[in-house]
């Protein structure tokens, strides 16, 4: 089959959907000579191309390859400022604009099928003319609506009628757990054989830094970071938590001296107000805020910490714990429904609602270096046992599974009056 995977995320400030689709993009690149596919990637960023390319797979930019000519380069170069500017709504509008030239080109070059990696990239596949398959996060929004990042204007009911438009539409819904596939057979009956549960891959996080070693000490020094330091990389929504992870680091703080707090992320709202909170709690000298970082210093700092502590309220997929794994990072994080199918024990899962829970664990890590020890060795086995290849030959095997019912109608998408 032709098959399109678009891309949504061209940025790495865009946060885990970007981590995650660039290792699915990364793992089809590798296999590509062993799929009998013919897959497109629509990818934003440059950096997503294979060194040698293969006959099976292609990658196309949209902006510089689809929009070409005089009236197309003029809506490229305002797709640029709108980027550049930082503004969410002119970046959704660049979005949009991009998407036209995408669907055009999946619809006049006779696609089969395509497959969206995360919801925000289904705005570029003729969902109306060709089968596709919608990977699926989370549907918090409906389990925690109170949260302003999924209610606030009108959120709520976008994502509600996104997700009752096209979840019902779609040849699969692929989930991370099956906790996830639960959820969406309640909320939005979908048949539970067009659920297909996909665990999320282990990010290969440390590729990032095998060729620029570092010690601990260099990189401390580098950073102006202490050295015993757990670490929280979020952005700044209110769901991520960041209230009760500093209550909590309150008490260890106060009866450990040298214990200091590391948060990077990009701002989404929130930060004013956890800046404040730092300033009420008298912690300005023990968190360290620094902002979004490259994935280098991503790498380093889960390695370097003394545990990864992700005390979110939203489930059940999270990719940071996984990352923390494969970098012998010790991870407390948040028992939210999917958490235990989704990392099993080789995380301290605690109630995230929980401050003295929290707390605990936090000092656990600090003082008992055993526990410490125990908890590196179960997560370095758990991030081995799903790499980003397994996933796509999951992904591969899905096609197959769909190729003998796709062909029993033509290839061509042009059908009258539809756009």
């Amino acid at each position: 089959m032709k098959v399109a995977i678009p891309v949504s995320s061209a940025f790495p400030s865009a946060g885990g959907g970007y981590t995650f689709e660039s290792e699915i993009v990364a793992a089809l690149i590798d296999l590509a000579p062993a799929m009998r596919h013919q897959i497109t990637i629509f990818s934003g960023a440059e950096g997503n191309g294979p060194v040698v390319p293969h006959p099976n797979l292609t990658i196309i930019h949209p902006a510089t390859e689809l929009m070409t000519g005089a009236v197309r380069g003029a809506l490229r170069r305002g797709m640029d400022l709108a980027y550049a500017s930082g503004s969410p709504k002119l970046a959704n509008q660049a979005d949009k604009v991009q998407a036209v030239f995408v669907r055009d080109f999946i619809t006049q070059n006779c696609f089969d099928f395509s497959w969206v990696l995360a919801p925000a990239a289904l705005i570029q596949c003729p969902t109306r003319q060709i089968p596709y398959a919608l990977t699926l996060w989370d549907l918090q929004h409906r389990l925690q609506p109170y949260f302003p990042e999924v209610s606030q204007g009108r959120e709520w009911g976008k994502r509600e009628r996104f997700y009752r438009a096209n979840l019902p539409r779609a040849t699969y819904v692929v989930t991370g757990t099956e906790r996830g596939k639960a959820e969406i057979e309640r909320f939005y009956q979908i048949a539970p054989e067009r659920i297909q549960v996909i665990p999320f891959p282990t990010p290969r996080l440390e590729d990032a830094i095998l060729d620029q070693p570092m010690t601990n000490e260099e990189f401390l020094a580098q950073h102006g970071l202490p050295s015993r330091y757990f670490f929280y990389p979020a952005q700044f929504w209110p769901h991520k938590n960041h209230y009760t992870l500093l209550k909590a680091f309150k008490t260890l703080a106060d009866e450990h001296k040298d214990a200091a707090l590391v948060l990077t992320g990009s701002d989404k709202g929130n930060a004013g107000y956890i800046k404040q909170l730092i300033q009420d709690l008298d912690l300005t000298a023990r968190v360290h805020i620094l902002g979004f970082v490259s994935k280098a210093d991503l790498a380093n700092l889960y390695k370097h910490a003394l545990a990864l502590v992700f005390p979110t309220h939203f489930g059940p997929d999270n990719l940071p714990p996984l990352e923390a794994f494969s970098l012998g990072c010790p991870v407390i994080a948040s028992d939210v429904p999917g958490a235990a199918e989704q990392l099993g024990d080789a995380a301290l899962r605690v109630d995230q609602r929980d401050t003295t829970q929290l707390a605990l664990a936090m000092k656990a890590v600090y003082e008992d270096e055993t526990l410490r020890h125990e908890l590196i060795q179960k997560g370095l086995t758990r991030a081995k046992s799903w790499q980003p290849q397994d996933y796509a030959k999951q992904l591969i095997a899905l096609l197959d599974e769909f190729e003998s019912i796709r062909y029993c109608w033509p290839n061509s998408t042009v059908q009258p009056g539809n756009t």
